[in-house]
């Protein structure tokens, strides 16, 4: 049901106590009873996880710890917020670097101080009028049924709503979210046609790239930059195509661009490291790493990867004193986290093998391995590359070939994660057993998906479970395997009958593909089928 500004569930964050009562009393005064406040980022996103908040009003500068804008990335990165949620920013600062970060983050409104409660009030029934629609789009999103959150977006066009570009923009954002391009083509051409809006033009550059027409994402990019050079997010997907064509460069300075005006992203910050330090640019990407680590202090961005890259490029640079000193860091801001814990001993490995200590090396090397069996699959792919890495600096070449062959076969239609495979190894001089590697684990995959579609055409369910059942065991996050062998216990089930044993194998398979893509093709329709199945049985 659509909530009206007096029963607005309502949050306030602004460090100074008498900020925080001046905006309540105003609040109050507006007829809302339900109101929350918090001091700072820290006690705002414990807010955030345990209630539902219709109205966010956030104060930029909430003291030590997070600002406003690191709370909102939060909000949004961990679901805390949603479609339906008003956040409006409240700041006394102009500057250039406070307007851009805030812009990126896209609050819904923000408010230069000092305000006053006919500013607010007008300002909150806007919103309202414009964001009470989006419940059931909320809902369903917050479900993960993205093709139902499509429907109701449908609905609201059809009622002709207030806000017609923002509920055409949220699904615009679903449809690439289900890879439905052709849709999502029709739906930017046709907003483009009324007049040269900057996120449109942006989609169609993102559904270029997504089919790898990396040329012809390029030159949207471009023309979104040349007609609008501070709408960021092109300059982002320019230097992602960028580095997809192999014009690190170009991608280079395109970041180095992007960063002078909006040079508080984290993430941006980070892109513009790595591509440097790919480059041989080393002061460019120390000076990027640098920055990340300051900016991500007290953010969700907050990343030991970071200081494992700053570490590499010291080491570079023949400062590996140095770099030992960026891992201790890391050790102490990431204590009690495995994961961190081994991304600094594999960075300690090189730092090491580059001192020439090998024995020290090879210790840090052990360190990092018992770690890895601790964690078992719950690798990232990002850290998957590194320890590799150290396996080949320490001449271990069968161990990189071995984790990075089990990556490939969980991601081997992943175009991106294969670059950064050839990457790994043209950084050893191994190009040519890079690209072997990437072909046989490929091959691999297709020949088991092959010989398990044969086994079902011939109706030989047992072998094709008994070859699929295997692969997913060894292969845990392979999304092809684990969709296959639900279609094959569907199948096997459309012949034999219903079995609850094989139905709560599919369910567990199931949710299995929903964490890795809730956007798979095949997921909706083997969820439909099963339901189906279960009220027949």
């Amino acid at each position: 049901m659509p909530v009206s500004l007096k029963q607005a569930n309502t949050l306030i964050i602004d460090d100074f106590q008498g900020m925080r009562t001046m905006l309540r009393d105003f609040v109050k005064s507006m007829g809302v009873s339900h109101i929350d406040t918090a001091s700072n980022g820290k006690e705002a996103i414990s807010r955030l996880n345990s209630s539902k908040y219709d109205i966010v009003i956030c104060d930029f500068n909430l003291g030590a710890g997070a600002n406003g804008q690191q709370v909102l990335e939060e909000a949004k990165l961990r679901n805390l917020i949603g479609v339906s949620t008003i956040w409006v920013m409240v700041t006394a600062e102009k500057t250039a670097d406070m307007v851009m970060g805030a812009a990126e983050t896209r609050p819904d409104d923000y408010l230069l101080k000092p305000i006053n409660q006919v500013l607010l009030q007008n300002r909150l029934e806007k919103l309202m009028a414009r964001k009470q629609s989006l419940g059931e789009i909320e809902s369903a999103i917050r479900t993960q049924d993205f093709g139902a959150a499509v429907g109701h977006c449908d609905q609201l066009l059809k009622n002709q709503v207030v806000n017609p570009q923002e509920i055409l923009r949220i699904k615009s954002d679903l449809l690439l979210t289900l890879g439905e391009y052709a849709a999502a083509k029709s739906l930017f051409e046709s907003v483009l046609s009324q007049r040269n809006v900057a996120w449109a033009k942006t989609g169609l550059g993102k559904i270029l790239f997504h089919t790898r027409d990396y040329e012809g994402a390029a030159i949207f990019f471009g023309q979104v930059l040349t007609d609008n050079p501070m709408y960021i997010e092109s300059a982002d997907w320019l230097a992602k195509t960028y580095d997809a064509m192999g014009y690190t460069a170009q991608a280079q300075q395109v970041l180095m661009d992007a960063v002078k005006l909006s040079p508080n992203s984290p993430l941006r910050q980070k892109s513009l490291g790595d591509t440097a330090f790919k480059n041989g640019a080393l002061d460019i990407a120390q000076a990027a790493f640098e920055k990340t680590i300051q900016i991500s202090e007290f953010s969700a961005h907050k990343n030991p990867v970071i200081y494992a890259r700053l570490a590499e490029v010291l080491c570079d640079k023949n400062e590996p004193v140095e770099a030992l000193k960026v891992l201790k860091r890391s050790k102490v801001d990431f204590r009690l986290n495995p994961s961190a814990a081994l991304q600094t001993a594999t960075s300690e490995c090189r730092v090491y093998q580059k001192m020439g200590k090998t024995d020290m090396a090879q210790a840090a090397m052990e360190v990092a391995e018992r770690l890895m069996d601790q964690l078992g699959s719950n690798l990232s792919t990002e850290l998957v590359l590194e320890i590799a890495r150290s396996h080949l600096k320490l001449g271990q070449k069968d161990k990189a070939c071995r984790l990075l062959g089990d990556l490939i076969k969980n991601n081997h239609e992943n175009a991106d994660i294969s670059r950064q495979i050839e990457a790994v190894f043209e950084s050893e001089h191994l190009a040519a057993e890079g690209q072997a590697l990437i072909m046989t684990s490929r091959q691999e995959v297709i020949d088991i998906n092959n010989q398990g579609v044969m086994f079902a055409k011939q109706g030989d369910f047992q072998q094709g479970l008994k070859l699929l059942r295997t692969a997913v065991k060894q292969l845990p996050n392979s999304e092809v395997m684990i969709v296959n062998l639900c279609g094959l216990l569907i199948a096997q089930m459309s012949k034999e009958g219903y079995k609850e044993t094989l139905a709560a194998e599919v369910t567990e398979l199931l949710d299995r593909i929903r964490l890795l893509n809730p956007a798979n093709k095949k997921y909706e329709s083997y969820v439909q089928v099963l339901s189906r199945m279960r009220r027949g049985g």
